[in-house]
């Protein structure tokens, strides 16, 4: 059995680390707990090069706080991708805003920055983009857009946390983003945890206050906030797992190019592109493939675990009917959503499983053509 993600295998290899981590906490200090959520804002801060890290209870909710924080108008527009994870487009709608939904790149699973130009209009407030499955969007020529309308970005970094453009770590461009430490992540908690990030102190000093009930201080509540902080035990995890993350990252890497590779003589599997070399952290390593549903069968009938990330676009969630969305064409997110397929990417995952899971694959696509 080849499991689609495996956080086992990981902690098999840190078992002395994290046992004594977590065995260090003073359970009678009633400031270890503090201590132990601030060495990790700390620590993540440096890795992501800015100035703030606030940790929360998911992603989802860092999400929420990083738009609530920025003080737009009730109802404002926010653009965003029309193909990922529904947590994105409920965040806008939960923070208060109107998420307007973009096609994909051409040939890309991550926004079109020419119809995000398109899709500003007098009521846009920020530009929310999606690394999707750890590829980096062009931060430059996005930054470009914003500032010429003078839109706030806050920045989608779920999923590729560690990923460059431009040289430089995504999170660190947007006036905010937000992160996910889910389980499937790859920084991964036990169970839950974010973080908002920021190098600006005002928006930082917001997020800190909205993540304790909008909390100003002497129990003097000034704005509408959550109760989301993230439990210093997830925090411990995550200190002791953050140092290893770039060694991860590069067998993503090596494991992404070796599929790629493996599947190099097929023209009936699409793989994952980067524009540069750090642009992508291969959180998922998703190939697009014809009749996509009979291969996860068939993956699943050899004991190989894939996911299909995303088969419904956002504009088609059943939970945001009746929202006041634009509409536009989705046209090349609607072929991607149809073919796409994520499969194992962890690594742990050994070459002889890599090429188990190529040689399905392949099988399958001769097949299908």
């Amino acid at each position: 059995m080849i499991p689609f993600h495996s956080n086992s295998r990981q902690h098999d290899n840190l078992s002395q680390d994290l046992t004594g981590a977590l065995g260090s906490i003073d359970l009678k200090d009633d400031t270890a707990f503090a201590r132990a959520v601030e060495k990790f804002e700390g620590m993540l801060a440096d890795y992501c090069q800015v100035d703030s890290a606030v940790a929360v209870a998911s992603g989802t909710d860092a999400l929420i706080i990083a738009l609530r924080a920025l003080d737009a108008p009730a109802g404002a527009e926010v653009i965003t991708c029309d193909f990922g994870f529904y947590a994105t487009a409920a965040s806008i709608i939960m923070a208060g805003f109107t998420p307007v939904f973009v096609d994909v790149a051409p040939g890309r699973m991550v926004m079109d920055l020419d119809a995000v130009r398109d899709a500003i209009s007098p009521n846009t407030a920020a530009i929310v983009p999606v690394h999707l499955f750890g590829e980096a969007i062009d931060m430059l020529a996005l930054k470009q857009i914003a500032d010429q309308h003078s839109i706030t970005i806050v920045e989608d970094v779920a999923q590729a946390l560690g990923a460059r453009s431009a040289g430089q770590r995504v999170g660190s461009f947007g006036t905010a983003s937000g992160i996910s430490f889910n389980w499937s992540k790859h920084l991964s908690s036990f169970s839950n945890g974010g973080a908002v990030l920021t190098n600006d102190r005002e928006i930082a000093t917001r997020v800190r206050s909205l993540r304790g009930h909008g909390n100003a201080g002497s129990f003097r509540h000034t704005r509408m906030g959550l109760n989301s902080r993230l439990n210093p035990f997830e925090a411990t995890l995550l200190s002791t797992k953050l140092p290893h993350l770039d060694t991860w990252i590069a067998r993503r890497r090596e494991i992404a190019a070796r599929y790629t590779r493996n599947f190099a003589s097929s023209s009936n599997v699409v793989t994952p592109t980067a524009t540069e070399a750090e642009a992508h952290v291969y959180h998922k390593y998703t190939i697009r493939v014809p009749d996509r549903d009979r291969l996860r069968k068939q993956l699943a009938d050899q004991g190989v675990g894939a996911l299909v990330c995303y088969p419904w676009l956002l504009h088609d969630q059943p939970a945001f009917e009746g929202h006041a969305l634009r509409p536009h064409s989705f046209d090349r997110a609607t072929e991607v959503a149809a073919e796409v397929i994520s499969i194992p990417v962890y690594p742990e995952l050994t070459d002889a499983e890599i090429d188990f899971i190529s040689e399905t694959i392949l099988s399958h696509v001769e097949s299908a053509s």
